[in-house]
């Protein structure tokens, strides 16, 4: 077997996001990878037991892109300033990637996820602190009592379809400030009556 090189399998998960998000994931082929990555269709088996695994190593890389972006919050501080930030985080990393947030959004919202079997623990691995982090707002009486997930989903989920929206030209960020949408979720989620 051949040695892995880390900057190719880096070019063949991007062609394989790149792909998905103009074609779709039922357009990934291992020969339409291999093109765009540049390499012969053999190569991606150094790589690759198959496009399953090409897939959910794409789908984990994505994730832990994010985890490191987003969970650099403090998890023990005040939870309403450390919710307002983890909203600036997510918002920060989906102007530069946002191709990373609605990729993992696909896999979210389609048959791909369960094909791939991807057990829960390894794909939230790295997130781990948030859990945390809810916890801890949760036993400060700052936020809602609910599964982690569930909660953070009303701070994530908005931000998203908010960079999608503007994206798509549905308003501009100047018709919709990111404060407003921030203020929207913050009130979703926090028990105290000012949300300011």
């Amino acid at each position: 077997m051949r040695p892995q090189d880390d900057e190719k399998r880096q070019r063949i998960l991007d062609s394989t996001s790149e792909i998905i998000m103009s074609q779709g994931v039922a357009a990934v082929s291992l020969s339409k990878i291999a093109k765009a990555a540049g390499i012969a269709s053999g190569t991606l088996y150094t790589y690759f037991a198959d496009k399953d695994d090409m897939l959910r190593s794409l789908y984990l890389d994505r994730k832990q892109r994010l985890a490191k972006a987003i969970t650099t919050i403090d998890v023990e501080g005040n939870p309403k300033q450390e919710l307002s930030r983890f909203l600036d985080l997510v918002y920060a990393y989906g102007q530069e990637h946002l191709d990373d947030l609605l990729l993992i959004r696909e896999f979210g919202q389609t048959a791909i996820l369960r094909q791939l079997a991807i057990p829960q623990s390894e794909a939230m691995r790295g997130f781990e602190s948030l859990e945390v982090f809810v916890n801890h707002g949760i036993a400060q009486h700052a936020f809602f009592a609910t599964d982690y997930q569930a909660l953070l989903n009303y701070a994530y989920a908005p931000v998203v379809e908010y960079l999608i929206d503007l994206q798509n030209g549905a308003y501009t960020s100047a018709d919709v400030p990111f404060e407003q949408i921030k203020q929207l979720s913050l009130r979703a989620i926090l028990l105290e009556e000012d949300h300011d």
